[in-house]
């Protein structure tokens, strides 16, 4: 359903509807649904408007149609410009979309390709195993949507239904938020990716920049619920919900579909459907009954509906009438001396005293300049507000009407035009055909009357004009008008058939002919087109190509029997539309029988492949299933390889529907508002209220001048103590971000003056203790209230009042895998609490999330049965594939697939991380300054967002915008925090720095005397003369070195750069493992939590630490990266870690340009083993050093120093690590190996909290039969607290076997260890160091 900007207008009227998706907080879905146009179109043109790849029924083809046609000349126009101008022209044809229709090749392709993925992902995915996967393509007849909701349909009417289904729909049409509704199923939600509007900045990356929003059908049917509250109370029969949202799907209709033209001049963004809304309500309580029933027309409620809504038509025809006047007066002086003379001899100007008075209103208004706008009161009868009118259209200034929402009454008001000062002498003859005008008494005339009656003669004139001139009508023929309105009513009843039961005719289109059709309105089904029959009917000229060779010629030949359903040139008719896109396009409906009649005379010149192409096909429908076994090939051999499938495909149709018709509203058992399933938000979880008013709402960063639905929420805490709330509340569950409810830890409540948490005493107890603020804490408390109240006013639309208790909350962060097995709910750290307002708090939900519950350890047998694939995480070999072979009451045996292969791989990311530091060099903006030669605050402004205000009071950023202190934002290359404070740029910002103050000094200048201003005018930097061009010269330069451009990190983001990437991929080569680098080895008595499941890594991995360069295993047997893959670390950005693999695959991705083609991937944290810092396995052997305390992160900072002699075959590498974060934070010192020979390793790091020295791990330099051995220094350390020392080499004669020793743990002491001596025995280890 077609309704332009029908998602922002809902945003702005119910804002609470859209929920920003975080990768914890997915709800679950028991079906997903893929409207693969949007998909296609975004992947293959995403700068295109029109995208359609399945077969439409006709009505929806003459949109098609008439959108190509106009696409196509505007490409035309366009291209013959470009030779006009002299432009060069590229050699290559441009992208035609057109070829997303079905019958062209590009489909054909698509669609082997789907199936080779779906093929693909059912059988190594093990996400997929579990569903079934139904695959309708583009040679089964419908649209996508449709196809989904007849899906939804037929399964609601099967009796096993379930009626709490989780529906998800991903799509971005607005038709679909109509179909999620009218499916009356309220589980149901669409999937999108994030709406901006004005100007779009190119993402770098894939899908995973990409941030996605979830649309609630549970919470936009409670605000509808809302905005039609008020007829609980008038309505002479019973108030039913369900059908108040099939009106509400009929009153879409009128502002935009796809099928049936549009009403005119109502328009979503200037309060079209608002209008709606109010005539609905106002003839409701008359008409007996709803207008629409299951997706039938009630005729006689329509028709007042209709009746009513005509009333809108005389503002329309008065709103035209005095744009036009307006538009006159804007050309040319509206009135001449004789035209005053003449005016007032043959019209007899007059005016009444109290006109006479609001003439001298708008005078005063126009020539003083001093207001905004004039407004009149809402009591003035019809005739006073039309003088308003006709004296502001002859002024040329506008005028509106704005109507109350309460009792819709309206007033006029005018608006003075700034840059109409052009116009005064003009108006001097305006002001004096008023100034000579007759002042008579009312009761000497009846103005009203006659007013009336020529109202009523323009008013009539008017829509004959409409009808001729639109429809090629006579008004006055009253068999055309009938046939035009049966027409229309036939249109919308086509529609809700269409979306409530289903196609009800192929063939049907919207048009004026055959009258004796109308009389039942009954429709005959048809057949839908044929491919080539549709791409017949909706390709113009310029796609012939996309047909088969042998019909081209139907296009183009003047001979051709078809040839005037090819225009080359047509007209537009904007219709009252603003946009071109939206004008009605003038070109010949395609006749059905004459298109058919000429296809089938060249049907037997087409191809055995051409004709395969132009057939229907069945959906298909795949399955998982472990006895199916075979190779499928590869569509593109060479780039993707062959799979050894585990996929069962069968023909699939759906179930038989055996009742008489569909269900009509909810089914029986379904969960409502607080009752509904865990993650459909509700809200009715807090008591409240709404309200229809203009709030001010910040919808995507602008705020709205429209009506919002503002909900009030009741505080069922207003008057109860904050200690009583304490003691109640601290400890305990609770939950919190209403309406998106997420569960969470009471770690403290606190009002203005006392913080309340819990305190363990000295024999163990707890007890609530009461602590008083600071003075910067209470400062703080109550700018965060005032924010929280804030952020929910104005972002969500909703009061919560004022804010007199917060929460602090320990946030769930899912379920933790401990080492015996059993699932343990784990909170975020108390130093990681957020704050909420305890009035927006949820005690207890009806349904939790079953994801989250707690669970008891397995028996080692069920956890682990035989043949179950799985990570080792033992000493040797850790992160190596493996397989359960057998296991015992408490251990297991499992047979490795362990690498047979010389050399090291653990290190070599490590070093081109290294000197990827040395070669990116950061100064600190002090240095930077002294550098430059510029002032240090001034750099600061220069390289953040630097505002000036130009021409029209218009605000120009003139900055670098290199960092962002308050989002806490850097760019990646040019900017990072100093761990000193301030700032640090790299060579490329300090250039890009000097750049600007060589070619704008003066604006530097005047920029570092004023530096102590916030607010900058053009007037600032330059004479007033210049200043505008000045600031326009800077902004364009700042074009050309696309500033705007550059990406934007957190401050902890790390990334390499392509330089180091490309090093990367070079020597990953050596490291890829082929069949014969792998042999068998079985290991026994292993405890489970040697091993690792990857349907366990999230629940176990999520507490890693990375660095840039750590060699790392894809773990996860679900996702786009394939399992047991290996890689290298080569960015960080919270948990998203991206990855450059070993080799390519068929998901992989340039990373934005930054690796080779399907080589890279992002990739979350906990699907990803580190394997050059061990961080898990038993307590056996050498045990794993867990060093990540809550809050804790490593930070290589500081300089690594490189000393390499290749002739003496020595490399020592040592890093120095700084941090000075003053929250539980630590350094780490730099890792190193030796290339050649014995290899030295030193790691130093300082730290306020704790510090972990650099690794060290060596090559052999010596090799006898299986004996190998080397040597390795531990790290030093220097912390307040005192940790262990790093981690030395290793000697061993055992292959495969090499752990090192450990220093001891000290207390501001210096741990040192050595690797001791191994006998032949792999579970020794070696000797610990001493402090």
């Amino acid at each position: 359903m077609g309704i332009p900007k029908f998602f922002r207008w809902m945003s702005e009227r119910y804002p609470l509807c859209s929920q920003l998706i975080t990768e914890s907080r997915i709800p679950e879905f028991d079906n997903l649904y893929l409207d693969m146009n949007g998909i296609i179109h975004q992947c293959s043109h995403p700068n295109d408007v029109d995208a359609h790849y399945r077969v439409a029924p006709r009505a929806k083809m003459n949109q098609q149609r008439s959108r190509r046609f106009r696409t196509a000349k505007e490409a035309a126009d366009a291209i013959e410009k470009a030779k006009a101008k002299g432009e060069e022209l590229p050699k290559e044809p441009p992208f035609d979309s057109n070829c997303i229709t079905p019958g062209t090749l590009f489909m054909k392709k698509l669609s082997i390709q789907l199936e080779y993925f779906v093929h693909k992902k059912v059988s190594e995915d093990a996400n997929w195993r579990d569903v079934e996967v139904i695959l309708s393509g583009h040679e089964v007849p419908g649209e996508g949507e449709h196809k989904i909701m007849e899906y939804i349909r037929t399964a609601k009417a099967q009796p096993d239904y379930n009626p709490n289904v989780r529906h998800c729909l991903y799509g971005l049409d607005a038709d679909l938020i109509m179909l999620g509704l009218l499916s009356h199923d309220p589980h149901f939600a669409l999937l999108r990716e994030e709406v901006t509007f004005g100007p779009r900045k190119r993402k770098k990356g894939g899908v995973e920049s990409q941030s996605f929003y979830l649309m609630h059908i549970s919470l936009l049917r409670e605000y509808l619920d809302l905005e039609f509250s008020a007829l609980r109370d008038l309505l002479p029969f019973d108030y039913d919900f369900e059908r108040i949202i099939d009106d509400f799907v009929l009153l879409a209709l009128f502002i935009g579909n796809d099928f049936v033209p549009h009403l005119p001049k109502l328009h979503i963004a200037e309060g079209a459907l608002g209008l709606m809304f109010k005539v609905y309500k106002r003839i409701l309580p008359e008409a007996g009954g709803y207008i629409n029933d299951g997706g039938t027309l009630n005729m006689e409620r329509l028709e007042l509906l209709f009746k009513e809504l005509s009333q809108f038509e005389r503002e329309v025809f008065e709103n035209d009438r005095d744009d036009a006047k307006w538009f006159k007066g804007k050309r040319k002086p509206v009135l001449s001396e004789a035209d005053v003379e003449t005016t007032k001899k043959d019209n007899g100007f007059e005016m009444t005293p109290k006109q006479r008075e609001i003439y001298e209103q708008i005078k005063n208004f126009v020539t003083s300049k001093d207001q905004d706008a004039l407004h009149f009161p809402p009591d003035y009868p019809a005739r006073d507000r039309k003088f308003i009118q006709d004296l502001a259209a002859d002024l040329g200034i506008r005028h509106a009407i704005e109507y109350h929402e309460v009792n819709n009454e309206k007033h006029v008001y005018v608006e003075f035009n700034s840059d109409s000062e052009d116009e005064d002498d003009s108006r001097e003859e305006v002001w004096k055909k008023y100034e000579e005008a007759d002042i008579v008494d009312e009761s000497q005339i009846n103005i009203e009357e006659i007013e009336k009656q020529k109202y009523e003669e323009r008013f009539d004139k008017w829509k004959r004009d409409y009808y001729l001139t639109k429809m090629d009508l006579d008004y006055d023929d009253s068999e055309q008008m009938y046939q035009l309105v049966r027409s229309y009513i036939e249109g919308l009843q086509w529609v809700l058939h269409y979306y409530y039961t289903g196609v009800a005719s192929w063939g049907w289109f919207f048009h004026l002919q055959d009258l004796d059709r109308f009389k039942d309105l009954k429709f005959d089904l048809g057949t839908p087109f044929r491919p080539f029959e549709q791409l017949m009917g909706v390709l113009p000229e310029g796609s012939k190509t996309l047909l088969p060779t042998i019909i081209q010629d139907l296009m183009v030949n003047p001979n051709s029997p078809i040839i005037d359903f090819y225009p080359k040139d047509f007209d537009t008719d904007m219709n009252g539309k603003k946009a071109d896109w939206e004008a009605v396009v003038k070109i010949p409906f395609i006749d059905e029988k004459r298109l058919i009649k000429a296809l089938k005379e060249k049907e037997h010149l087409l191809t055995d492949e051409e004709k395969e192409r132009n057939s229907f096909k069945e959906s298909l429908r795949f399955v998982f299933d472990e006895n199916v076994s075979g190779k499928y090939p590869s569509p593109t051999p060479g780039r993707f390889p062959e799979i050894n499938i585990r996929c069962r495909v069968e023909t699939y149709n759906l179930p038989v529907v055996k009742s008489v018709e569909f269900v009509k509203g909810l089914c029986n058992g379904v969960q409502l508002g607080a009752k509904a399933m865990a993650g459909f938000p509700s809200l009715e979880t807090i008591p409240h209220s709404g309200e229809i008013k203009k709030h001010g709402v910040n919808v995507f960063n602008s705020e709205s001048r429209n009506e919002t639905i503002v909900i009030t929420l009741y505080n069922v805490y207003e008057n109860v103590e904050t200690k009583a709330i304490a003691q109640e509340k601290v400890g305990k569950r609770i939950f919190v971000g209403w309406p998106f409810l997420q569960e969470g830890l009471v770690n403290a409540i606190s009002d203005s003056n006392f913080r309340y948490e819990l305190s363990t005493q000295a024999d163990g107890t707890t007890e609530i203790i009461e602590k008083k603020h600071r003075p910067d804490v209470a400062d703080h408390w109550k700018r965060r209230g005032a924010k929280l109240e804030h952020e929910y006013s104005k972002r969500r639309g909703t009061i919560i009042g004022s804010v007199n208790v917060l929460v602090h909350v320990r946030m769930l962060k899912g379920l933790k895998h401990k080492d015996d097995g059993s699932l343990v709910k784990e909170y975020l750290p108390p130093e990681q609490e957020t704050e909420y307002a305890m009035q927006t708090v949820v005690e207890n939900v009806e349904c939790e999330d079953a994801r989250y519950a707690e669970q008891p350890a397995l028996l080692i047998s069920e956890e682990f049965p035989r043949f179950t694939e799985v990570f080792f995480l033992g000493n040797v070999n850790y992160g190596c594939p493996a397989c359960v072979v057998g296991h015992s009451k408490k251990s297991l045996a499992v047979q490795l697939a362990a690498t047979v292969r010389s050399g090291d791989d653990l290190l070599f990311g490590l070093e081109v991380a290294n000197q990827f530091r040395q070669r990116i060099r950061y100064h600190h903006s002090y240095n930077v300054a002294k550098k430059v030669g510029i002032v240090g605050l001034a750099l600061s402004k220069l390289t953040s967002s630097l505002h000036v205000i130009g021409e029209q009071h218009h605000r120009v950023n003139l900055g670098l915008n290199l960092k962002f202190e308050a989002k806490k934002q850097k760019v990646l290359g040019y900017t990072q925090k100093a761990a000193e404070g301030g700032w640090d740029y790299s060579d490329k910002a300090i250039e890009l720095v000097a750049e600007y103050k060589r070619k704008f000094p003066e604006f530097i200048a005047a920029l570092e005397s004023k530096q102590k201003d916030d607010i900058y005018r053009a007037e600032d930097f330059y004479p007033r003369e210049i200043a505008s061009a000045k600031i326009q010269e800077i902004k364009s330069w700042l074009n050309t070195v696309e500033v705007s451009d550059l990406e934007r990190v957190s401050l902890e983001a790390e990334q390499l750069d392509k330089e180091a990437i490309a090093e990367i991929e070079k020597r990953a080569e050596q490291f890829v493992c082929h069949e014969n680098d792998f042999k068998k080895v079985v290991v026994k008595n292993i405890p489970r939590q040697a091993l690792l499941k990857p349907s366990q890594a999230a629940n176990r991995l999520q507490d890693q630490v990375f660095r840039l360069g750590d060699r790392v295993v894809h773990v996860q047997d679900s996702g786009s990266a394939p399992i047991a893959a290996k890689g290298i670390v080569i960015g960080i950005d919270s948990n998203n870690i991206d990855v450059v693999f070993d080799v390519s695959f068929i998901s992989g991705t340039t990373l934005g340009d930054r690796c080779s083609p399907y080589r890279g991937m992002t990739v979350l944290n906990s699907s990803l083993l580190n394997l050059s810092y061990r961080q898990y396995g038993p307590k056996y052997g050498r045990q794993a050093d867990h060093r990540n305390h809550a809050g804790a992160k490593y930070s290589d900072v500081g300089r690594a120093q490189s000393n390499m002699n290749h002739s003496r075959g020595n490399n020592a590498i040592h890093g120095r690590g700084n941090n000075q974060v003053a929250t539980a934070s630590r350094a780490r010192g730099a890792a190193a190996g030796s290339m050649n020979g014995r290899g030295s390793v030193n790691g130093h790091a300082h730290s306020k909290s704790s510090a972990d020295g650099g690794f060290g791990r060596s090559r052999p330099y010596g090799q006898q039969g299986n004996f190998r051995y080397g040597n390795g220094h531990a790290g030093h350390f220097h912390d307040q607290f005192g940790h262990r020392g790093g981690y030395g080499g290793s000697r061993s004669n055992v292959p495969g076997f090499v752990p090192g020793g450990r220093g001891a743990s000290g207390h501001n002491q210096r741990g040192n260890g050595r690797g001791g001596a191994f006998p032949n025995t792999a579970s020794h280890r070696g000797g610990r160091g001493r402090s």
